[in-house]
């Protein structure tokens, strides 16, 4: 028994020495294996280990989120390989299709489900480069365009562009909803954790029915200016585990009514053990003007249901601003890992989650924020999955017990208005 104490004391020894015994050892190489469509130029520009600089371990770690941050890899591993006058590395990436034909899915408390098919072309002549179009039916009618440029360390300029085309019986207000939502954003990154640009942004809707409208021919039309700063240091994109994903953005919107917006989302990701991940985000939304006057009615802040506060009803408040605070413990049941079907690269993974929400919407200053707050907590699983990132399962209380699907991570869904 001594003798097998012995043993395992000295294989723990040796994974211990494994992993950092090369560090500080000159890089005399770089391959990259399992490349298909992304050229080898663009994975080695995206990393700080290179050739003629020591070996850090610390680095190579950060150089497998950089390449992971690019969102053409399903797998991406780098291992130090010992040679005559230092290390040489090896990286190993498994590569996701490069057009991908996927299924759009749409989860509103307001609208049902929704779904279509999606196509997303992920990289363009050897570069990560995601453009992708998609189209629902069901709950509402969805036409959507999207183009988001890669995240390479080597350029500072970044830009997004989307365009969405919806027609829906808004159940909230009560009327027949053809709209076009645009929004395009430019700006340049300081840093790997922080960027700052530019947003412009149109939004026109059509009303069949009279009386939901600023203007009297039943169409508003707005036009939105503005900036907005984004700081990001998350351990990954997919199931972040560590990190801060912060965003302040303001817009001055000018059209059938004139009202400036105020958005401050915080997120942060806190390990607690291997497996067990706390959550806490707060979103706060302030806006000018009056509701009704210049700020439409079916644009303000429907609070309850599976994006805001769960446990209560959808629309149990409703405002122009609106404060959201959501704490969740996750358990990991499957770790999230890469894997082959038919072909295709995908990830998959599990988690089980406990968590607390508390909000509040109202109108302006005279009116009563604490009044207005509601509160739910609950228990639910995470099932992550590719190009959608999370479905939510969620069974929680507040004014009565409640089951509800959402897609998309909470915090990502409620700073989208998915309601």
């Amino acid at each position: 028994m001594r003798a097998g104490c012995v043993a395992l004391l000295l294989f723990l020894s040796a994974s211990t020495l494994s992993a950092a015994q090369f560090d500080g050892q000159p890089i005399t190489a770089i391959s990259v294996n399992g490349l298909r469509d992304i050229q080898e130029a663009v994975v080695i520009q995206q990393i700080q280990s290179q050739p003629g600089r020591p070996y850090l371990e610390s680095t190579a770690v950060e150089d497998v989120r950089r390449l992971q941050r690019l969102k053409v890899f399903s797998e991406v591993t780098i291992k130090p390989v010992e040679v005559e006058t230092g290390v040489r590395l090896e990286i190993s990436v498994i590569e996701t299709l490069r057009i991908l034909p996927a299924v759009s899915i749409g989860v509103s408390d307001a609208s049902g489900t929704s779904i279509g098919p999606a196509l997303k072309v992920l990289s363009i002549a050897g570069h990560p480069h995601e453009v992708s179009a998609s189209v629902r039916f069901g709950g509402e009618g969805l036409v959507e365009l999207a183009e988001t440029s890669p995240f390479l360390t080597n350029r500072s300029l970044w830009y997004s562009n989307k365009l969405q085309i919806r027609d829906r019986e808004n159940s909230l207000d009560n009327f027949t909803e053809h709209s076009l939502d645009f929004d395009s954003r430019l700006g340049r990154r300081g840093s790997e954790a922080w960027k700052t640009g530019f947003l412009f942004q149109a939004y026109h809707l059509q009303s069949v029915e009279s009386g939901h409208t600023l203007s009297p021919d039943h169409s508003d039309l707005f036009v939105g200016f503005g900036g907005v700063y984004e700081y990001d240091t998350r351990d990954s994109w997919t199931t972040p585990t560590r990190g801060w994903w912060n965003s302040v953005d303001a817009v001055w919107h000018a059209g059938e009514g004139d009202y400036g917006t105020v958005n401050f989302d915080i997120r942060r990701y806190q390990p607690l053990t291997s497996n067990q991940t706390f959550v806490a985000t707060a979103l706060l939304t302030l806006q000018s003007g009056v509701r009704g006057e210049d700020v439409p009615t079916y644009l303000d802040y429907a609070l309850g249901g599976a994006n805001t506060v769960r446990g209560w009803e959808f629309a149990s408040r409703r405002g122009k601003d609106q404060l959201i605070v959501s704490l969740e413990h996750r358990y990991t049941l499957l770790p999230t890992q890469p894997f082959a079907l038919k072909g295709l690269n995908l990830y998959g993974g599990m988690a089980f989650a406990v968590f607390a929400d508390v909000g509040s919407a109202w109108n302006g200053a005279d009116d009563d924020f604490s009044g207005n707050a509601i509160a739910g907590a609950g228990v639910g699983l995470r099932f992550f999955v590719p190009f959608v990132d999370v479905i939510r399962l969620d069974f929680s209380v507040g004014n009565g017990f409640h089951s509800t699907v959402g897609i998309n991570d909470k915090a990502v869904a409620q700073r989208n208005r998915v309601r």
